[in-house]
């Protein structure tokens, strides 16, 4: 690779898992950073700490070789299929917990390095550490904030994950409180705090059972999570939370892992189920959570998602 004209490519709408491992791997082999359609708010929070501007909408067929980090398909990238890349990823059955992804651009990789673990950064740091090479404190910064978010911000981390983040921020010599300065400005939480405070306050409870359901309405996919985090702190069993996407609206179905092994229900085929019955939707997810977007005002995809969470656990309690 080295004296080719290469393109590290994530996921559109990029976190701080594609970012941080496009630019650890960019640091080895040089080469720009590229997103379809821009990047999230921690992940912009991260590339203005690194001083970084990544391309946006990138043509791949400008550059001589294409490497693809975090993401399971052609959809989920935002651009057109490319011939020739190779793949850095963990979205594989087990690479989130309760997690049922299937790659779709592993199969075609010309090198392909896909593992189950919590966050592609995590394997970019495992491969980076085990080889020996130099971790910058900008590495280390990067791939830490991927492997801290990628696990709800270690709300999700078992002991394996929190070694390797260990490792990374002792190669790096890094604190915890490094990471969160670079990926949350305190900007960036008045913002949201604001958006989650006007969330909650028109926030609907539907009981099942002993099961409660809570729903919102926010404003944005970012702030969509942190309203979704906020009600598992006020006690809802599932979450439900709708915001617009463009000319699209947006859904987030989310539950804790607790109460996938209780029940067993499936968040990513309850979405998958009630995208189907839509006109138009397209749907991703983990037995843990279901995301859908499709041609609706929110309040309408809300109700329609609560309603289809609300049969999906009476047909596990009447099973």
């Amino acid at each position: 690779m080295r004296g080719r004209r290469l393109l590290h490519l994530g996921h559109k709408d990029a976190d701080c898992d594609a970012l941080g491992s496009a630019y650890a791997s960019s640091c080895l082999l040089p080469g720009d950073l590229g997103f379809a359609q821009g990047l999230k708010t921690s992940a912009l929070d991260l590339a203005e700490w690194l001083g970084l501007t990544p391309l946006i909408d990138p043509d791949p067929a400008a550059y001589d070789y294409v490497i693809i980090y975090d993401t399971p398909s052609w959809a989920l990238l935002g651009i057109p299929p490319v011939p020739r890349y190779s793949l850095f990823d963990h979205h594989v059955q087990g690479g989130h917990r309760f997690s049922n992804f299937r790659s779709e651009l592993a199969d075609g990789a010309e090198w392909c390095w896909v593992r189950p673990l919590e966050s592609t950064c995590s394997i970019l740091a495992e491969l980076i550490l085990n080889h020996a090479l130099p971790i910058s404190r900008e590495m280390g910064v990067a791939m830490a904030a991927g492997m801290v978010t990628d696990t709800g911000w270690l709300r999700l981390a078992n002991g394996a994950a929190l070694r390797r983040l260990a490792a990374v921020l002792e190669s790096a010599d890094l604190f915890l409180e490094d990471v969160w300065a670079a990926v949350d400005s305190p900007n960036r939480q008045a913002v949201r705090r604001a958006a989650v405070l006007t969330a909650l306050r028109g926030v609907q409870e539907t009981l099942v059972g002993r099961w409660s359901i809570l729903a919102a309405e926010t404003d944005s996919h970012d702030h969509g999570f942190a309203v979704a985090v906020s009600l598992g702190r006020l006690g809802g069993d599932l979450r439900v939370v709708v915001f617009p996407k463009g000319e699209m609206s947006m859904v987030l179905i989310e539950c804790d892992g607790g109460l996938v092994g209780r029940t067993g229900i499936d968040l990513a085929g309850v979405a998958a189920g009630l995208a189907r019955s839509l006109e138009a939707g397209d749907t991703w997810g983990t037995r843990m959570w279901g995301r859908i977007i499709a041609p609706l005002p929110p309040r309408e995809l809300l109700e329609l998602s609560v309603s289809a969470v609300v049969k999906a656990l009476l047909a596990r309690s009447l099973s």
